[in-house]
């Protein structure tokens, strides 16, 4: 009866209403207080000088040099091609959205809001924030293409893409750590750390699904990392074919190793390290506490992996790249889609069904606790 009485109270407690209290005053004397707004005013600002600046200066011969940038681009998408929906993403990724997630960011830090409602809006944020580099990475698949073209096609990269691209970065970062922050402030209940039993087991289909899907995950993300996405079919230019493996490499020589790092990471590292910590969470038994600590790892590794973001930059490519240069997509860009339907899959089946438990498991400390 005792026991009854007690977990009816620890339900009640869970539904009362939480207290509003700004994010960024719940750290006495702590740096974050006015470090998180400091980023958040440099990101703002690199994205108003990356609008006023290039992004590259492209020069196909025989025509003269271009500076193609972000306005640019939503430019020759609406009035040239007529191609409104493509206008339409990139205007909505990489020229509304980044203005957008640092004004939200700036609300979720001070504006008192309740536990759940800011936990919401900063996981919303950091699922989208990645996409706001899909003009980013068309800009370096030009940067590749034009690689070994010698005078008849040659980019200059400009100060704005290293501008974007930083600004996206910090932004990204920032909202990281202050999910980071958000958690440790609301203080999750302490799990227990004695041993239990593998997530997939009692998870019906999923058991023998998600196993399918891991595989071909990571067989659609080999594939696609090193089989050819595009071709130049120009005839006056050496008809290179590129991968991502190649992009990598390419940009290395170029000498343009910050970007060889992000497409590295972005496109192998965290896709790799994703699928690894989602399969051994699924499939090993640990604790609550350690249980935990994956479900974070995987959230971190979802939200840095760009492989669908940079496969929306090959079909945009595709489209628009005729008006720079001829070229077509090669069997690496049908890889690379399959890859990404898989991988959005394999989050559906497996990804939800690991949260449901998380959250279960700190429902069950909480009442323990009461």
């Amino acid at each position: 009866m005792n026991l009854e009485i007690k977990d009816k109270s620890a339900i009640r407690a869970a539904r009362a209403p939480e207290p509003h209290a700004p994010l960024a005053f719940k750290f006495d004397r702590s740096v974050a207080v006015w470090a998180i707004p400091a980023c958040l005013v440099a990101s703002f600002t690199m994205n108003i000088v990356a609008l006023k600046v290039p992004f590259l200066e492209i020069k196909i011969f025989p025509a003269a040099p271009e500076a193609y940038s972000i306005p640019h681009t939503v430019s020759l998408m609406w009035t040239t091609l007529k191609l409104y929906w493509v206008a339409i993403l990139i205007a909505g990724f990489s020229l509304v959205f980044p203005f957008v997630k640092v004004l939200s960011l700036f609300t979720l830090w001070f504006y008192p809001l309740r536990a759940t409602a800011r936990g919401r809006g900063l996981k919303i944020l950091g699922s989208l924030g990645r996409w706001s580099l899909l003009d980013v990475f068309v800009a370096l698949v030009l940067i590749v293409l034009a690689h070994e073209q010698g005078s008849l096609f040659v980019t200059d990269v400009k100060p704005g893409l290293y501008l974007f691209m930083g600004a996206i970065l910090l932004a990204m970062t920032t909202g990281e750590v202050m999910a980071y922050l958000h958690e440790r402030a609301e203080a999750p209940p302490e799990l227990p750390t004695d041993r239990r039993p593998r997530p997939s087991l009692g998870s019906g289909w999923r058991r023998f699904a998600v196993p399918v899907l891991l595989l071909g995950s990571f067989l659609s993300l080999g594939i696609a990392i090193e089989l050819p996405f595009l071709k130049i079919t120009a005839w006056y230019l050496t008809d290179n074919s590129y991968s991502i493996l190649g992009t990598i490499a390419t940009l290395w020589k170029t000498e343009q190793f910050l970007f060889a790092f992000v497409v590295a990471g972005g496109l192998v590292v965290m896709p790799t390290v994703r699928l690894l910590v989602l399969a051994g969470t699924w499939m090993l038994g640990r604790s609550p506490a350690r249980f935990r600590i994956a479900m974070l790892r995987t959230r971190i590794a979802s939200q840095w992996a760009m492989i669908d973001v940079f496969g929306l930059a090959i079909g945009l490519f595709l489209l628009e790249g005729s008006t720079l240069i001829p070229v077509e997509g090669q069997i690496g860009a049908w890889a690379l889609l399959g890859a990404i339907i898989l991988n959005a899959v394999l989050a559906w089946a497996a990804g939800g069904l690991l949260g449901a438990r998380l959250r279960d498991l700190e429902l069950e400390a909480r009442r323990e606790n009461a």
